[in-house]
């Protein structure tokens, strides 16, 4: 496996060990691992992994997608959950639904109490006022 940082782009071979040890012992939810001071994303064979101090802001985003269903037409709503650091969107992950949303933030909460976990405020569009 490879461990790679968000904020670098580098695969980290000198504390693999340290790293692996500390995914394992993770909680795994869809993709998305949390554990102690980490959060790790799981893509096919390589790990993607940030410090939660190093991260700036990670929320839940909900995107409505529109759909051609069997029955009709309809909008889905999918679950993302979004990674900030150094003022700029480093990931967005696609989370299985919004129960396993809901899940990510609120232990995220308690396992890294200073990390934002709050969505950004839509700036309004002043044009829409009347």
């Amino acid at each position: 496996m490879k461990y790679i940082s968000l904020i670098s782009q580098e695969t980290n071979t000198d504390s693999y060990s340290n790293l692996a040890s500390i995914c394992k012992n993770g909680h795994s939810i869809g993709s998305v691992i949390i554990a102690d001071g980490y959060l790790f994303v799981k893509k096919g064979f390589k790990y993607y992994y940030i410090s939660y101090k190093d991260a700036d802001k990670i929320f839940r985003r909900v995107k409505r997608l529109h759909a051609n269903i069997c029955c009709g037409d309809g909008d889905i709503e999918v679950e993302y959950l979004v990674i900030f650091a150094q003022g700029r969107e480093l990931m967005e992950i696609t989370l299985p639904g919004k129960k396993a949303a809901r899940a990510v933030i609120e232990e995220l909460n308690e396992v890294a109490k200073d990390l934002d976990t709050s969505a950004p405020v839509k700036k309004s569009d002043p044009d829409s006022e009347a």
